[in-house]
């Protein structure tokens, strides 16, 4: 028996997937991929948090380990009820490698770093470069069907990274922290392109691995730097927040990108730094400057034009 996820009356098989109307199947994409927003959106300001009790590169790994080891269960009991169908095979495993050398590894690194020195709000809205390079990626290199909705959101979603590069803040907007988050988006970018290649496989096992094998290197580098684990505590709540942030999310990833490719399913994470930026304002006590009202605004713009395409 395969696992189901449901939700508002649809269902998606994690392992041998039957065919579905493409009203519905699109439907399911776009579900999964607003809920991969939500759940990606807390993790900056939570990642922000956590720094000043872990070092950059301990913390990115920390947190896609919690993400690893929170799915393995769920894959276990999943191949002892029944071995999955679509379980990875040879030749995709170079495309699994690839997506995590530069998801899991390069880019929670480059995020951390540029967390460092960066407000969290700003580093959240920052971050929604990473829908315009995963659309530009998957439409220039990847062959994936062009959409005119989804270009002028990514235009007003890039003014509005504009806009905050110009505001009060802009000493951050041009600092190497910033380049380093603009990193992360790139680095994403081609981790979500690549991934696309293999999200027909076991959803659970592919989100399993990538959070697995990139918290575990991630780790092993950071202990080879000299950065220390955590306490026990604060090593268990990282652990915690990397399954819902990492894990879960990761999950839903996987199911987005298969049913609706990667610029769309890109486009529609253009939400989640909203959701980043909300909490940094409301529970961290950052300031809500002109800049980043404005910025917002052109964002939500965008990432609604992004969400407006037709599935014919």
């Amino acid at each position: 028996m395969a696992f189901r996820l449901k939700s508002s009356g649809f269902h998606l098989r994690f392992n041998s997937p039957v065919p579905q109307p493409k009203s519905q199947t699109a439907l399911s994409g776009a579900g999964f991929a607003v809920i991969t927003a939500l759940l990606f959106g807390i993790t900056t300001p939570i990642a922000k948090v956590f720094l000043d009790q872990v070092q950059p590169w301990m913390l990115a790994g920390l947190l896609f380990l919690g993400g690893g080891l929170g799915l393995l269960p769920l894959y276990l009991i999943q191949r002892w009820r029944q071995r999955p169908s679509a379980s990875l095979r040879s030749r995709d495993w170079y495309w699994l490698g690839a997506s995590i050398l530069s998801g899991g590894i390069i880019g929670p690194v480059l995020l951390t770093m540029g967390l460092a020195h960066t407000p969290a709000a700003t580093a959240s809205l920052l971050l929604n470069g990473e829908g315009v390079f995963t659309a530009l990626l998957a439409w220039t290199i990847f062959r994936e069907r062009w959409h005119w909705n989804v270009f002028f959101g990514l235009v007003a979603i890039t003014a509005g990274g504009i806009v905050l590069s110009q505001g009060e803040q802009a000493k951050a907007a041009f600092s190497w922290s910033a380049l380093a988050i603009l990193g992360t988006c790139l680095a994403w970018a081609i981790d979500s392109n690549l991934t696309k290649k293999v999200a027909d496989r076991d959803p659970v096992q592919i989100a399993m691995l990538k959070g697995g094998v990139a918290g575990g290197i991630n780790v092993a580098i950071a202990l080879m730097l000299g950065q220390p684990l955590p306490p026990l505590l604060p090593l268990l709540g990282i652990l915690s927040v990397g399954f819902l942030t990492n894990g879960l999310t990761l999950l839903c990833f996987v199911l987005a990108l298969r049913a609706i490719g990667a610029s769309r399913t890109g486009a529609y994470l253009a939400l989640s730094p909203f959701t980043g930026a909300a909490i940094a304002i409301l529970f961290l006590g950052e300031p809500l400057t002109r800049s980043l009202v404005i910025a917002a605004v052109l964002m939500a713009i965008g990432a609604g034009l992004c969400a407006r395409v037709s599935d014919g």
